[in-house]
């Protein structure tokens, strides 16, 4: 089974929001989840003040198909690839769609690869974003060990 992985960044039409933010967030993780466990893709999606950039991890076609799904919706414009390649390894195994708000900038105060995210979101490179997911996933992967000691 070949791996892909895509991450792509995007501005958000605020206009096209229909609930207040958390729910809207909410709402929209939900969907997500539902749709990445019947398609086998996991990945990771960040909010950044005016963009969310977002990491997506299965079979060639899923992820696709996903991406094609993120390209028709009406919330997001001025949507922009960063990776499209085929991987030997999931980033994000066991995440059907980890998020986190860094809008408050507090996590990129303390960590210095989530520092691009803020400073130039419409222009993340490559690199950039797989420093700052890497970290995401790095942390993950130590609670699943911390976890697994623990037999919880």
């Amino acid at each position: 089974m070949e791996l892909y992985r895509a991450c792509y960044r995007s501005q958000i039409r605020w206009n096209k929001m229909h609930l207040p933010l958390p729910d809207e967030i909410d709402k929209t993780l939900l969907r997500i989840r539902r749709i990445n466990r019947k398609a086998g893709v996991t990945g990771a999606l960040l909010l950044v003040d005016q963009h969310i950039v977002q990491i997506l991890e299965g079979q060639t076609g899923q992820v696709l198909d996903t991406v094609y799904c993120v390209m028709n919706d009406p919330r997001l414009e001025s949507i922009e690839g960063i990776i499209h390649e085929p991987v030997d390894f999931r980033m994000f195994p066991n995440s059907l769609m980890f998020f986190r708000d860094l809008s408050d900038g507090v996590a990129a105060s303390q960590h210095d690869v989530l520092r691009p995210l803020l400073d130039h979101p419409g222009d993340v490179t490559r690199e950039e974003a797989y420093a700052a997911f890497g970290h995401f996933a790095k942390e993950l992967q130590e609670g699943r060990l911390t976890n697994d000691m623990l037999m919880i």
